[in-house]
């Protein structure tokens, strides 16, 4: 099975959580799914690319089974019996925090294709333009905003769960401590002995599974922290963008600073650093330019799927700064024609050392 295919297929997962036992306690989770409003908007034939959720693991944690002992009436056979339920009562509780984390998981995913999906629509229309401050896109964006709270609660949801399993994970390590310990004890019979050393083996599995728990679980944390930080740097873009009613960099107020521009959330340290990638002077060059600037648009990508190309207008210090807005939201417009996506997208503006106006586009 596919990752996609396996995060798509927790989309239908649907589990109650399972009693609680010494060793974890009962979990109370907030509402994790969307409403029905947005769930109706996420149905249809969505495909889970890897931007669209969180790169999740995909682990379901099942613990071995606890093999079955008598008592054999010495003290060290009462300790066997004593340590064989205290296993069994960690291992319901792997289950537990696991039935837990698949419910999580599936929440995640749930919510952030229905953020991915409306955030597209917005971009959608943005790009052709709309009225500015049209009160239906920005409904459509608190859709979007509701979607990343519910990821933030997610997020705090598994951070408890990592509490549990971290406590969980000691307790197993002391059973199996106290395992071999009982090996010094006299007056066992060798039936004892031969239970303690499976015992002893089943504790040391199950510490194992434990402890890849706890693993995953963090990393979950650390992916779901780093989508909900580009999530909300998206919406504030987003806003700006709906604010005037499209993209662009005649729509969006840009500072005509001497160093550099600022645009949708990003600070002015980030835009239009080190060499440039490509240059355009359109005013000069017509569409010439556009093979040029799509051979330097494949190998950035190629190189860095990832990447943000940062687009800046740059106009002499003593002329005006309309042509080279002009061109910059033409090379805007270039770039989606090319497959770049919108947040992939900065624009700013600025004054410079040129002749003529032109447009400067920057990799990071």
């Amino acid at each position: 099975m596919t990752k996609s295919a396996t995060k798509l297929s927790l989309m239908m997962f649907a589990v109650f959580v399972m009693g609680g036992c010494s060793y974890s306690s009962d979990a109370l989770f907030p509402s994790l799914f969307g409403s029905d409003e947005q769930e109706n908007i996420a149905s249809g034939s969505m495909e889970a690319s890897e931007e669209a959720v969180p790169g999740l693991g995909s682990t379901n944690f099942e613990p071995i089974k606890i093999s079955e002992g008598g008592n054999t009436g010495t003290f060290v056979g009462q300790k066997v019996v004593m340590f064989r339920s205290e296993l069994t009562q960690l291992q319901s509780a792997i289950r537990s925090n696991n039935a837990q984390l698949q419910q999580i998981r599936a929440s995640v995913i749930n919510n952030a294709l229905q953020y991915h999906k409306v955030v597209g629509m917005i971009e959608a229309k943005l790009q052709v333009g709309t009225t500015p401050g049209n009160p239906n896109m920005f409904a459509m964006l608190e859709g979007a905003q509701n979607n990343v709270q519910v990821m933030n609660s997610n997020t705090n949801a598994l951070s408890q769960l990592a509490a549990r399993v971290s406590a969980d994970a000691a307790n197993t390590d002391y059973l199996v401590d106290a395992i071999r310990a009982s090996y010094s004890i006299s007056g066992a019979v060798d039936e004892d002995h031969r239970q303690l050393r499976i015992l002893e083996n089943e504790a040391n599995q199950t510490s194992i599974l434990m402890n890849s728990l706890l693993n995953e679980v963090n990393s979950d944390i650390v992916r779901q922290k780093q989508y909900i930080s580009t999530a909300n740097d998206n919406i504030a873009g987003l806003a700006s963008a709906i604010k005037v009613g499209s993209y662009g960099v005649n729509n969006v107020p840009l500072s005509t600073s001497a160093a550099t521009g600022s645009r949708f959330g990003i600070s002015n340290q980030a835009i239009g650093s080190g060499s440039p990638l490509f240059v355009a002077k359109l005013n000069k060059a017509g569409n010439k330019y556009k093979e040029g600037l799509k051979q330097a648009v494949n190998s950035a990508r190629a190189k860095k799927p990832s990447v943000i190309f940062d687009v800046v207008a740059v106009s002499p210090a003593n002329g005006s700064s309309a042509g080279a807005k002009n061109n910059a939201t033409q090379i805007f417009q270039d770039l989606i024609d090319m497959g770049v996506g919108a947040d992939k997208i900065n624009l700013s503006a600025k004054t410079g050392n040129v002749s003529s106006s032109e447009v400067q586009i920057f990799v990071r």
